[in-house]
């Protein structure tokens, strides 16, 4: 066997990795059911008040972006582990860029 190959086969933080991979992928699996219950309350905010609510949209931007951080890691794109190992991702400045550019598509 190769050596480059055995080394990487018995390095720790390979397999370490991997542990984590795993149990991020269980995380997104249960949030993806939470972010179709959210769309679906939308919905029902939509149809009794006219209005979505806004704490709803702020919690569903920032578990977007949670999402996104585990699949970064996951495809290896950020060595960087996402919440609990870093900060829960916030949608503030992402919503004010948003909100900017609609008022300019508007005008």
């Amino acid at each position: 066997m190769d050596s480059k190959l055995k080394e990487n086969l018995i390095s720790e933080s390979r397999w370490l990795r991997l542990v984590f991979m795993a149990l991020f992928y269980v995380v997104v699996s249960i949030l993806a059911p939470v972010v179709i219950l959210i769309a679906f309350v939308q919905v029902l905010f939509g149809f009794i008040s006219g209005n979505t609510n806004d704490r709803l949209l702020s919690l569903s931007a920032s578990i977007n972006k949670y999402i996104f951080h585990i699949i970064q890691y996951i495809t290896f794109n950020t060595e960087c582990k996402p919440y609990p190992f870093s900060d829960w991702p916030s949608d503030s400045q992402e919503k004010g860029q948003q909100d900017k550019e609609q008022e300019q598509e508007n005008i």
